[in-house]
């Protein structure tokens, strides 16, 4: 069961990270050890999938995107076009930023998965695991912590709590590419 969410996870972040206008709701949660977090909930249908390539083409709406799935996240032979999938996800905390490297385009690279979770009060089904998001740069406020970049998924902010990843923030440009590493979990589960 955990093989066959993965790889709808994996279908449905990068469906965060490729759709330009996906439609997201949320909801409040208070997480320990994180603190008050979003519950991003996105719906999308299959419209195809290429298990050679690792390949998913998604839908909502009239927009359609493909996804590329890492093998972390297992056998794709268990979806099918007209699968309904509900993503729900987890933003957590920056664990690292860094310059991306000359000519770099927007982008989301998972890092790994597991059934384990560093987020201690959501529901066990959750999977938690890291990812890296290339972004341009647009601004980091050291009064609020709040940086501002525009990734695969748009525009986006985040508060910064660790004070060395905001010292780097504070001495980038906008217009830079960085590379945000994240923690996150997340929830799929056929509709």
């Amino acid at each position: 069961m955990l093989k066959k969410i993965s790889v709808i996870a994996a279908v449905s972040f990068a469906l965060a990270g490729c759709a330009t206008t996906p439609v997201v709701t949320s909801q409040t949660v208070i997480v320990a050890g994180v603190g008050p977090v979003e519950i991003e909930r996105v719906d999308v249908e299959v419209a195809a999938v290429d298990p050679a390539k690792r390949l998913v083409v998604v839908r909502q709406g009239r927009q359609t995107w493909p996804v590329a799935v890492p093998p972390v996240f297992g056998d794709l032979q268990n979806l099918r076009p007209g699968d309904r999938v509900e993503v729900r996800r987890v933003e957590g905390v920056i664990l690292d930023v860094k310059r991306a490297r000359k000519g770099a385009k927007p982008a989301i690279i998972y890092t790994e998965a597991s059934a384990g979770s560093s987020f201690q009060n959501l529901p066990e089904r959750f999977v938690a695991r890291s990812l890296t998001v290339t972004a341009r740069f647009e601004s980091f406020d050291p009064a609020t912590n709040v940086v501002s970049y525009v990734g695969p998924a748009g525009p986006r902010t985040h508060v910064v709590a660790d004070p060395d990843i905001q010292n780097e923030l504070g001495r980038l440009k906008r217009g830079d590419m960085v590379e945000l590493s994240f923690a996150e979990a997340f929830l799929l589960q056929k509709t």
